[in-house]
């Protein structure tokens, strides 16, 4: 993963194109998530469905592209540890929206950018600098506004599995920084992919297939699968173009797509209290992101 810019205003363009399809796409996913759980898809086989889509396409770019490479066996087990991380990572986030409002779950889930400063501090990746402890500090006091306005009405697995998920997101981080010496990002998400496949897929060979039931919600099941493929492979593009920092910073529209996205679709709003708590929370994400352009090899 490079954090080098492109050269181009061609190449310029094009990244910033991708940027907003991963903000769009990933953004308006948990909405449509929603719409299938609510017609009867079981989150199992949701999960199946977005991986069985995404190990399609991703393996026909890693080919074509010639990224794929040899796995040392030294790196088995960090490779484990990512598919276990991803895995419920993706459960946790989508699930969580059939058990709460998804503007909550989605800025619940995306408190992972603040964990990785302190992680990467535990791991001795990064040193924990005074701004990227404000961001902390800011992100966590948003996030107690948020789910303190109108806590008696979330239900606290839903609130549960939304930080489950970003704490594992965030773990997924430092696992693939570790595996970046090895292997290429795409390759890595290829195998990662493959291994949540065979998971889920072995999960649903146990509790049966729930598919949804009723045009609506087969329209959800369907663009939520669509958008993880197309948000993925835009990801990875961006990156390629403008690298992770430009992406990162941009990349934080995604959450105020979800509570856009589920305003329009689903009537779900958030209260005053709960829109200070978000607008803090997307703060200190700004924030540390503004650190990490300051120093971009930190």
């Amino acid at each position: 993963m490079t954090n080098a810019p492109a050269s181009s205003g061609e190449s310029l363009a094009t990244g910033y194109l991708l940027i907003a399809l991963v903000a769009v796409f990933f953004g308006i996913a948990p909405s449509f998530g929603k719409l299938a759980f609510d017609g009867g898809a079981g989150p199992v086989t949701l999960q199946l469905g977005r991986f069985v889509l995404a190990v399609g396409v991703l393996w026909v770019i890693v080919r074509v592209g010639g990224i794929a490479r040899p796995v040392p066996r030294r790196i088995w087990g960090l490779l484990a540890a990512l598919i276990a991380t991803t895995a419920l990572a993706s459960f946790g986030y989508m699930t969580s929206v059939s058990l709460i409002p998804v503007p909550l779950a989605s800025l619940t889930f995306f408190v992972f950018p603040l964990m990785v400063g302190p992680l990467s501090h535990l791991a001795g990746h990064e040193r924990m600098t005074p701004l990227r402890m404000v961001a902390l500090v800011l992100g966590f006091a948003g996030l107690a506004l948020l789910l303190g306005a109108d806590l008696k009405d979330a239900d606290p697995l839903g609130v549960g599995m939304a930080f489950g998920a970003g704490t594992c997101v965030a773990i997924s981080f430092l696992l693939t920084r570790q595996l970046s010496g090895s292997l290429r990002p795409l390759h890595i998400t290829a195998i990662v992919t493959t291994g949540c496949l065979v998971i889920f897929a072995a999960t649903t060979a146990v509790e049966g297939v729930k598919l949804p039931t009723g045009q609506l919600a087969w329209l959800g099941f369907m663009v939520n699968v669509l958008c993880y493929v197309v948000g993925l492979s835009s990801l990875y593009g961006a990156i390629a173009l403008l690298g992770s920092v430009r992406v990162a910073v941009v990349g934080n529209m995604e959450p105020v797509v979800s509570v856009v996205t589920a305003a329009l679709l689903l009537g779900q709003f958030l209260g005053p209290w709960q829109m200070l708590g978000a607008l803090v929370v997307l703060a200190g994400i700004l924030l540390m992101q503004v650190e990490r352009i300051r120093r971009p090899m930190g």
